[in-house]
C-alpha cells in the first residue's frame, strides 16, 4: 500500500528537520549513575573486560512538548 501524498514544500521540511535537530540538541536531560559493574578476565596476554553502567535519565517537563 503506498503512502498518502505529501503537500509540504520542501522548505518546510527541511524547517522542520532542523527544528527537530535544535530541540534534540538543547533538551536539558538529568543522568544519574545507579550502578557501575567491571568483569575482567586475563589469559596470557589478552585481557576481557566488560563495563556495565546502569543509569536514570530525567527530561525535562517540556522535553514532552
Amino acid at each position: 500500500m503506498m503512502a498518502s501524498k505529501h503537500n509540504k514544500p520542501l522548505m518546510r521540511c527541511l524547517g522542520e528537520f532542523v527544528g527537530h535537530i535544535m530541540r534534540a540538541v538543547t533538551t536539558e536531560l538529568s543522568k544519574k549513575e545507579v550502578k557501575r559493574t567491571v568483569e575482567e578476565k586475563t589469559e596470557g596476554n589478552v585481557t576481557l573486560r566488560r563495563t556495565t553502567i546502569d543509569e536514570i535519565e530525567v527530561r525535562s517537563e517540556d522535553a514532552n512538548k
